[in-house]
């Protein structure tokens, strides 16, 4: 049985985490992240909690510092495909054009992103869309 505690405690040390590891993220190139600045994104249009006849097109600006490739657009769960370009600002402007325009119900957008230094980002509105256009 001698012989086997070194092993039992190597496998041991191998399974269970240690604090430290779970406490220390890990970017998404890889190494530790220690500091890093939160992607920005705003500009939305249409503005959260508005209020249209019918939503087909929305855009947003996500902020230089932001990894374009791993830009996701959802709406309503749904992942959307979206297009983009850079602003004379360095920031990225996002588009998306609605195969199928909605027409009635709650638009909730999710845009998640992460900056070229590992942190990431979530970030939601609400559109609502009905026959008037116009808050009740």
């Amino acid at each position: 049985m001698t012989n086997r505690n070194p092993r039992l405690l190597l496998l041991l040390g191998l399974l269970l985490p240690t604090p430290l590891s779970m406490a220390m993220p890990l970017g998404h190139h890889g190494g530790l992240v220690i500091h890093c600045k939160d992607p920005r994104i705003d500009e939305e249009s249409p503005a959260p909690e508005t209020h249209l006849e019918r939503l087909e097109t929305l855009s947003f600006l996500a902020s230089q510092n932001t990894d374009p490739s791993t830009i996701k657009v959802r709406i309503n769960v749904e992942p959307v495909p979206h297009t983009l370009s850079i602003e004379r600002s360095g920031d990225y402007r996002i588009r998306v054009n609605l195969q199928s325009p909605i027409t009635e119900g709650r638009a909730w957008i999710k845009v998640t992103a992460m900056s070229d230094d590992g942190c990431d980002q979530i970030h939601t509105w609400n559109v609502y869309v009905d026959r008037a256009g116009k808050t009740p």
